[in-house]
């Protein structure tokens, strides 16, 4: 099987460019490439089980397991002393199952945490392949998809193997690659802190620096991608340059350009005051937008009839000449190479926050089109997106205005005005082109915050702080546990029933009185946080939502999105579907898992807090009466519920969204 600690022919290009860039940041990444090659291999196997996508038979066995007694378990193995003494650890452990997946060719073997959450199997090193002759560990994802191609059922689907073989190298590699560079700004926030003399993460980052900043930085010290997702940290079409300079664990600035477009070659959205993207940008960065200005009179154009576009650089170098040939060589499209707004990015690559406060004394965030395969999908953005966006903020602030369900623990991050590309001749029929030159902007985070008040990425939570060493979810609760003089279960209690009631207390009654399923993941949320305790969640980017017309309309409200069958939809369990997999499994399985493991909540406790959590909202909302919430409440208590199966939409890109049932941990043994 090779060298298990030697690079491949990708690797050694990846860790060739970056010596020639930064020699000490090659050299983290190579220490790194291990540690990552194998737990992608072990995400992938776990998806892959969850998705039911592994070609042969699977036999699972509670641990611990009998060996050389010609029980099942050891005569699938066949070569037991090579599979004891790589599986040894997990097995003394004696808890968890023993997974068997009867190929072919051979035999894999993982040890699995048993329960899985929405089957979210947490596998542990190593995976093994069996093939009668050795036992051998699959430490790269390539050799546990190698190992499953040798089988005939996956022969009609052999081309989607390959690409996904791909796929998880390239994740693999970003994962080593971002956890090095965040080994590096960690270790620039622990001097900080022993500098200041400062305990804890939040404290170290916010001393002399701005609410905006510190959530900035804490995005920057993230780095595993992607909670579920096999290929969580797939980064297809970015160089290794592009790789160093463009994530938000980059820890610097990328300068967004602009395009100038002439009218009739864009529909714009402008915001509830009239402003466009441009104009509002002008309006807080009057001196970039001066430069603009100046370049279009040089060039004899007027400057009243172009609209002015911000564009990732990437995409400027990139998909500009590619898909725009025609508009740019008639002047349609005019690139301002001169005209820079200094951001920093945040964990969504392609959505920045401007480096400085404008004249206002406030940040935009820009979220521009990257046509660069990022996890599942190439983050361009629908024109649709760029018209629904401010118009759905708008319906979204007036909501959580008005309800006192909604607004009580949770606001918005509004998008505040949109732009596309749309030639005279009517929407273009390639993605490309039609996608390739979008733009929104949306308010700053930190607009929304109060004094001594600090905005967590809510996927922040799990990144290991280098002051305490511990997740930062874990430094909160032990903040609190001090603060209070309780035992850190007790406070992890509260941080669970107070975040939970905050995240359910929006979603819930969104889809059940508005017709209205946010997309609430993980990296979609923000936490805001005063001292250690979580007082409310911020939503933003809701591109991903759904909304069920008869619901918002028999509501008293008018339908603000133009995309019936995409983001209009007819059946609730499609709302249903959207919550359940990204407001329960991407969002609050993994606070439950990390205050399991890092505070010592049992799971079960975990998952009581928040159906209680979950129940008291609906009493709430249920005073309104309205028959939709208890349709609702039964998919959220279902013993099953769907959850998107992204490695099978991978392997069957054609086949949209897909969603599989998977044991669903808010089920309540006994309602009411």
């Amino acid at each position: 099987m090779g060298d298990s600690c030697s690079p491949d022919a990708e690797e050694e290009v990846l860790l060739r460019e970056l010596r020639a860039r930064d020699a000490r940041l090659a050299e983290n990444c190579s220490a790194e490439l291990p540690r990552a090659r194998g737990d992608t291999t072990r995400r992938a196997f776990a998806a892959l089980l969850r998705e039911r996508l592994l070609p042969g038979a699977v036999e699972t066995f509670r641990l611990p397991v009998a060996w050389g007694d010609g029980t099942s378990a050891a005569s699938r193995l066949r070569t037991g002393r090579d599979a004891v003494r790589l599986l040894g650890p997990s097995l003394r452990a004696g808890k968890g199952e023993l997974v068997l997946v009867r190929l072919v060719a051979g035999t894999l073997a993982a040890v699995c945490e048993s329960g899985a959450s929405f089957g979210l199997y947490r596998v542990r090193r190593p995976v093994l392949f069996d093939d009668g002759v050795t036992a051998v560990e699959l430490d790269r994802p390539r050799r546990l998809v190698d190992a499953l191609r040798s089988d005939p059922g996956t022969e009609p689907e052999a081309a989607s193997w390959d690409r996904l073989r791909e796929e998880l190298a390239d994740s693999a590699r970003n994962l080593a690659l971002s956890r090095a560079a965040v080994r590096r700004n960690a270790a620039a926030v622990a001097l900080r802190a022993a500098r200041l003399g400062t305990g804890d993460l939040l404290r170290t980052l916010g001393t002399g620096r701005s609410a905006s900043e510190v959530t900035l930085d804490l995005d920057s010290l993230t780095c595993e991608g992607h909670n579920i997702h096999p290929c969580g940290m797939v980064r297809g079409g970015f160089s290794v340059a592009d790789s160093v300079s463009y994530p938000a664990e980059a820890a610097g600035t990328v300068d967004v350009e602009f395009v100038a477009l002439r009218e009739g070659y864009f529909r714009s959205t402008p915001h509830g005051s009239g402003g466009s993207v441009g104009e509002l940008l002008a309006e807080h960065f009057p001196e970039p937008f001066a430069r603009a200005r100046a370049a279009l009179s040089e060039r004899g154009r007027d400057p009243a009839e172009y609209q002015l576009v911000p564009v990732h650089p990437w995409q400027m170098r990139n998909a500009v000449p590619r898909e725009y040939p025609a508009e740019l060589a008639s002047g349609a499209m005019l690139p301002l190479h001169e005209v820079r707004l200094p951001c920093r990015p945040t964990l969504s690559t392609r959505t920045l926050v401007t480096a400085h406060p404008g004249r206002h004394g406030r940040r935009l965030t820009v979220k521009t089109a990257l046509d660069v395969l990022l996890t599942s999908a190439r983050r361009t953005i629908a024109p649709e997106s760029t018209r629904d966006g401010p118009r759905l903020s708008a319906l979204l602030g007036e909501l959580f205005a008005r309800d006192s369900v909604l607004g009580s623990r949770a606001g918005i991050v509004p998008d505040l005005a949109g732009i596309a590309f749309e030639p005279p001749e009517g929407p273009s029929a390639r993605a490309g082109r039609a996608r390739g030159l979008s733009a929104l902007l949306r308010e700053d985070p930190a607009d929304s915050l109060g004094t001594a008040e600090q905005a967590v990425t809510a996927s922040a939570l799990l990144l290991r702080s280098p002051v305490s060493g511990e997740p930062l979810l874990g430094e909160l609760v032990s903040a609190r546990a001090r603060c209070h003089g309780v035992a850190r279960p007790e406070a992890a209690r509260w941080f669970l029933r107070e975040y939970a009631e905050a995240l359910l207390s929006s979603t819930l009654p969104l889809m059940s009185c508005y017709g209205i399923a946010l997309e609430a993941h993980l990296q979609n949320v923000l936490v805001v946080v005063r001292g250690s305790r979580p007082v409310r969640l911020l939503l933003r980017d809701f591109a991903g939502v759904r909304i069920h017309p008869g619901r918002l309309r028999a509501a008293g409200h008018a339908v603000p999105t133009s995309r019936p069958g995409v983001t209009s939809v007819d059946d609730p369990s499609a709302l249903h579907a959207k919550t359940c997999h990204a407001t329960l499994q991407a969002n609050l399985a993994e606070v439950v898992l990390l205050l399991q493991r890092s505070c010592a909540l049992p799971g079960a406790v975990g998952w009581r807090i928040a159906r209680e959590a979950a129940s008291a909202v609906a009493a709430r909302v249920g005073q309104r009466g309205g028959t939709a919430l208890s349709e609702d409440l039964a998919a959220l208590f279902a013993p099953e519920s769907p959850q998107k199966a992204l490695a099978t939409m991978r392997l069957r890109p054609d086949e949209g969204e897909v969603y599989l049932p998977q044991p669903n941990p808010m089920s309540d043994p006994s309602p009411g």
